[in-house]
């Protein structure tokens, strides 16, 4: 066990549980590690999630199948860690709130891994609090309309991750946050890393100084094939359609090792579509 794996424990051992949540620890204690097909029942239906009035903390020392499957986590190449740090649901009547937090063991690169560790916790805890803030909101704007506190839906808030690359050289994994009302809104967090130079990529670094150009030559084919279907609809340049990447562009390096731009929900084409992703293959590569 390295000693930032030991750190990240320890530190997590500390962190205060609030009173009202005792009773789920024991329960996880009891139950051992909840299984990731809750999670995808939650969003499934709220209904069932309701139902099971399921609210507890799952912590990396608490469950014995849960410890163990963190100890499996397979090291990318002999510099990288990614393991669940921390893991809870938390119910009532207002939000429910399913989150899977990941974080970093960058051997030998202890100031790379404090600062996205950092900037993880600190992106998630606002982002989080803000979601939380418009659920209480959006209850009180029902109940002040006239409904029914008990016939209110609580909203629906979900953080996880996903390791997209992991190779010798890569390493790039995203983080989601889902909020549930109405509808599904998700917003997309990419951490690229060369592991070899201890760096955060770019797309620049990824697809060499004509990123821009190769990126929009992308998207734009990407946007024309896709449109062939009467079913997929895209905003027209000038309403607020695609024009070119930014600078800051969100993407991620699929297995392969390619660059795959992330659109938000709404951003270049209607709320139906979703996410919108495109490839782009790395220069010279064959087509």
């Amino acid at each position: 066990m390295s000693e930032a794996w030991s750190k990240a424990r320890s530190a997590y051992e500390q962190t205060p549980i609030p009173e009202e949540l005792d009773f789920a620890v024991a329960s996880a204690v009891r139950s051992g590690n909840r299984r990731r097909s809750r999670r995808r029942a939650i969003h499934r239906s709220l209904t069932a999630a309701l139902a099971s009035c399921a609210c507890f903390v799952l912590l990396v020392n608490a469950s014995p199948t849960f410890a163990q499957a963190v100890s499996d986590v397979p090291v990318l190449g002999s510099l990288a860690r990614v393991f669940t740090v921390k893991e809870y649901t938390v119910e009532d009547r207002e939000h429910l709130i399913d989150v899977r937090l990941p974080a970093l063991d960058l051997d030998g690169n202890s100031d790379l891994e404090q600062r996205i560790n950092s900037e993880i916790q600190t992106r998630i805890d606002q982002v989080l609090q803000e979601a939380e803030d418009r659920a209480r909101e959006t209850k009180a704007a029902f109940v002040a309309t006239g409904g029914d506190p008990d016939e209110f839906m609580p909203i629906i808030i979900s953080v996880d991750y996903e390791i997209k690359c992991q190779t010798n050289q890569y390493l790039s994994f995203i983080i989601t946050k889902t909020e549930t009302l109405a509808s599904a809104y998700s917003e997309y967090y990419a951490y690229n890393i060369d592991l070899q130079a201890g760096r955060e990529l770019t797309l620049r670094d990824v697809l060499g100084p004509d990123y821009v150009e190769l990126a929009n030559e992308a998207v734009r084919a990407g946007i024309a094939q896709r449109s062939q279907d009467p079913d997929n609809v895209y905003f027209e340049p000038g309403e607020g359609g695609f024009t070119s990447i930014d600078q800051d562009q969100t993407f991620y390096l699929n297995q392969a090792g390619n660059a795959v731009v992330v659109f938000e929900k709404y951003e270049i084409a209607p709320g139906y579509m979703g996410m919108q992703e495109f490839e782009i293959p790395l220069p010279g590569a064959a087509k």
